[in-house]
C-alpha cells in the first residue's frame, strides 16, 4: 500500500500541449483524476475525440477518469485592432460595434448594459476605463489605469447588472457534451441559482444528467453564493475573473468562504487559476505557488485546477506531479497535526461532523458517521461503500474521513463523477453479489488483488440491506480482510 493516498483531487485542462495520446497518458499516469476541456477554444469534434481518449486511456490505466466541458458563457471582448493601443490615464475614449470607435467590442449588447460612473475593466483588469455618458450608440469613456491593449482582450464589468444569456455556441457545446459522454459541465459566469437551473434543463432537454459546476467569477455570484451551491453540483472558485470583478485583498477570505459552504453542503469546490502560473514557462514553481496550492488543501479544498499550465505550457506533466507532491506533503502535515490531538474526533481537519446537517439524520447519514468513528477507532484501513449513484460515498466525504474511502461501483458513470469528491476512490465492480458474505468475499479479493490491504486488516462496508433490491445504505459491516474468501 503507498503511505500516504492523497485525498484532494487534480482538474488538468488538456489543450495543445497535452492533447497528443502520448503525453495525454502521461498525464494520467502522473495523477490528473478530472480533465477539463475548455469550449472556448477547440472545435467540438476535437472536444469529442477528447473525451473518448480520456476514457480510453483511464480505463488502460486501470482508473475511471472524468472529463468536463467548460461552457465558455457570456463573455465580453473587444474587436479586432488594426494594431495594439496604448492607452494614457486620462485619456478619453470612445467604445462602440461601430469602426469609428475608438475601442470595438465584439458585442454590442454591452452597450446596453452599462451606465454612467461605471468601471470598464480590459484584460484582466490591468487596463481600467470609467463610463462617463453615452453618446448615441456608443460609451464615452476616461482611462484610470493606462496600458496597451489588443484584439480580442477580455471586458470585465463589476458595476454592471449583466444578464445571463445562454448562446447558440454554448447551447451546441451542451449538447456534445451530453452526446458525447463528458461526465461534468462547467457553467461560466453564472450569478444566481436561477442561472444554474437554466443549464439544467437544456441538459434535460439534450437528454442527459450531467453534473454542473458553477463557476464563481462575478462579484454577483458571491452574493448570491448559498443559493447557488445548493443549486449547482459543484462549484469552481474561478480566481482569475473572480479577482477581476472583486478587490484582489478580499479573493483569499472569499475563497474560504466558498470552500466552507461547499462543505457544508456536500457539494465538491474547485480552486482553480494560476496555481502553478510560472510553470507556463519554468521548470519549478515559485515559492508563493507552492503556498497557495498547499493553503488551498488547507482550506478544504475538493480538487485544485490546472488551466494554460497543462493546455498550452512547457511543461504540463512536470506540472501535475509538482501539484501532486505539493498536495501530498500538505496533508500528511495534517495528517501529523490531527494524530496528535486529544481524542482527535471532530477537532482536526478529519473526522469531522459538519455543522448544517440536522440533529435527527436520515439512516444513510447515520451509517457514514457510524463507520467513520468506527473505522478511525479500530484501525480500520479502509471504508468500502458499495454505491449505485455515489450518494454514500459523498455522504463520507462530507466528513473527511481519516480512513481512505473506496466506492464499489457498477456503474463506470458514478465512478467517473466520484473523482471530482474529496477522499473517494473509485473501484469498478464486475460482476453479481446477493448475499453479504458474497460482498465481503468480493471486496476481501479486489483489496487484496489490488494492494490496497493485508489479510488481517479492519475494515468498514457499508451496503444496503436486502441487496437485491438495492435499498439506500442501511448496513454497517465491521470486518477482517480474509486471504481465502
Amino acid at each position: 500500500m503507498e503511505p500516504a493516498e492523497r485525498r484532494a483531487k487534480i482538474v488538468a485542462t488538456v489543450g495543445p500541449a497535452s492533447a497528443e495520446e502520448k503525453v495525454l497518458r502521461r498525464l494520467l499516469r502522473a495523477g490528473v483524476d478530472v480533465v477539463r476541456l475548455n469550449a472556448s477554444h477547440g472545435t467540438r469534434e476535437q472536444h469529442r475525440e477528447l473525451v473518448e481518449r480520456v476514457h480510453r486511456l483511464g480505463a488502460e490505466g486501470g482508473r475511471q477518469v472524468g472529463v468536463m466541458l467548460d461552457l465558455m458563457g457570456p463573455r465580453y471582448r473587444l474587436g479586432e485592432l488594426a494594431d495594439p493601443v496604448r492607452l494614457r490615464k486620462g485619456q478619453q475614449v470612445t467604445l462602440g460595434a461601430d469602426k469609428g470607435a475608438d475601442l470595438p467590442v465584439s458585442d454590442p449588447h454591452l452597450l446596453g448594459y452599462v451606465r454612467a460612473g461605471e468601471r470598464l475593466l480590459i484584460d484582466n483588469g490591468l487596463v481600467e476605463l470609467r463610463v462617463e455618458r453615452k453618446v448615441r450608440r456608443r460609451l464615452q469613456a476616461r482611462v484610470v489605469s493606462a496600458g496597451t491593449v489588443s484584439s480580442r482582450k477580455g471586458i470585465n464589468l463589476p458595476d454592471s447588472e449583466l444578464p445571463f444569456t445562454i448562446s447558440e455556441k454554448d447551447r451546441d457545446d451542451l449538447e456534445m457534451a451530453v452526446h458525447a459522454g463528458a461526465d461534468f459541465l462547467a457553467a461560466s459566469y453564472v450569478g444566481s441559482a436561477r442561472d444554474v437551473e437554466a443549464i439544467r434543463k437544456l441538459v434535460v432537454a439534450a437528454g442527459g444528467d450531467l453534473p454542473i459546476v458553477a463557476k464563481l467569477e462575478r462579484s454577483r455570484a458571491v452574493e448570491h453564493l448559498e443559493e447557488i451551491v445548493l443549486a449547482a453540483d459543484a462549484v469552481m472558485v474561478a480566481r482569475g475573473d473572480l479577482g477581476v470583478e472583486i478587490e484582489l485583498h478580499q479573493v483569499p477570505v472569499i475563497q474560504k468562504r466558498i470552500i466552507e459552504t461547499g462543505w457544508r453542503h456536500g457539494k465538491s469546490v474547485i480552486v482553480a487559476t494560476q496555481m502553478l502560473e510560472s510553470m507556463m514557462e519554468h521548470p519549478r514553481p515559485t515559492r508563493a505557488e507552492s503556498s497557495d496550492i498547499a493553503n488551498a488543501v488547507f482550506d478544504g479544498a475538493d480538487a485544485l485546477m490546472l488551466s494554460g499550465e497543462t493546455a498550452a505550457g512547457r511543461y504540463p506533466v512536470e506540472s501535475v506531479v509538482t501539484m501532486d507532491r505539493i498536495v501530498r506533503e500538505a496533508e500528511r502535515h495534517q495528517r501529523s497535526r490531527d494524530t496528535g490531538l486529544q481524542g482527535g474526533l471532530v477537532h482536526g481537519p478529519y473526522d469531522v461532523e459538519p455543522a448544517s446537517l440536522p440533529g435527527t439524520l436520515e439512516i444513510p447519514e447515520t451509517i457514514s458517521a457510524a463507520a467513520v468513528l468506527s473505522a478511525r477507532q479500530l484501525g480500520a484501513v479502509r471504508i468500502v461503500a458499495l454505491t449505485k449513484g455515489g450518494f454514500t460515498a459523498r455522504r463520507l466525504a462530507m466528513r473527511r474521513p481519516s480512513t481512505p474511502v473506496l466506492a464499489f461501483t457498477q456503474d463506470v458513470t458514478t465512478a467517473r463523477r466520484l473523482q471530482l469528491v474529496w477522499g473517494v476512490r473509485p473501484f469498478l465492480m464486475t460482476g453479481d453479489v446477493k448475499h453479504h458474505d458474497e460482498v465481503v468475499g468480493l471486496v476481501d479479493r479486489c483489496l487484496l488483488a489490488a494492494k490496497l490491504a493485508r489479510p488481517g486488516d479492519c475494515i468498514a462496508i457499508l451496503m444496503g440491506d436486502p441487496i437485491q433490491e438495492r435499498p439506500p445504505t442501511n448496513l454497517l459491516r465491521l470486518h477482517r480482510v480474509r486471504a481465502e474468501s
